[in-house]
């Protein structure tokens, strides 16, 4: 029984004396130098892919903003059938957009989810033709479904697929809104480039935008 209560004293002692001299620091994985964040495959497309293959297939299949906006007001199956991508007859028709615009004002300035620029095309007339998504919620998936080059067979699973558009939008967030001075662009002319998904039934255009050039 003594040799038990030595051998347990001195166990104890043992620990004391390296708490005493080491000093043990836990340092979180998140803020380790040189860490790398764990995307998920959504995220990690979206980042691969942004720069070399979203982009340019924008830019390519982009029409005029005037173009779209004449063919929301005439014929929107022509217009889609000739410049936009969808998955069925009953999906929404997805355009890509590129022209200068002139932003005539701000909608709902002060909402977190719905806060929008207010545009006119060529020629300018002073009439509303379609509306810039700016707010921390954006809506649709036209940067998704308007590149024309990815599909659901592409992806795992559908929730892979669905996460792909919250993975652009915060592209959209970093790059193009965070740093925008909404205010400064009233009254002004601006070279959009954009996104847009629109159903037959749908009255207005909401654009994703992808540029917002204000100096050329």
């Amino acid at each position: 029984m003594t040799r038990g209560w030595i051998r347990t004293a001195l166990v104890v002692v043992v620990v004391v004396l390296i708490a005493l001299t080491c000093r043990l620091t836990v340092i979180p994985d998140a803020v380790l130098d040189g860490a790398v964040p764990v995307l998920s495959i959504p995220e990690a497309y979206a980042r691969d892919n942004w720069d070399s293959k979203i982009l340019p297939a924008i830019d390519e299949r982009a029409i005029d903003p005037a173009i779209f906006a004449e063919g929301m007001k005439t014929d929107l199956a022509v217009l889609g059938v000739e410049y936009a991508v969808r998955a069925n007859e009953t999906s929404p028709w997805n355009f890509c957009l590129k022209g200068k615009v002139k932003v005539l004002g701000v909608e709902n300035a002060d909402s977190k989810t719905r806060t929008r620029l207010l545009v006119d095309v060529q020629p300018y007339d002073g009439e509303v033709d379609m509306k810039i998504q700016i707010s921390t919620v954006i809506r649709t998936n036209a940067i998704r479904d308007a590149v024309g080059f990815m599909k659901l067979d592409d992806f795992a699973n559908q929730v892979e697929f669905a996460e792909l558009t919250k993975a652009f939008n915060a592209h959209v967030q970093k790059d193009v809104l965070q740093d925008l001075d909404v205010q400064s662009l009233v009254g002004r002319e601006i070279e959009l480039t954009g996104c847009v998904s629109v159903g037959k039934n749908d009255e207005e255009a909401l654009v994703v935008p992808i540029r917002i050039v204000t100096d050329w």
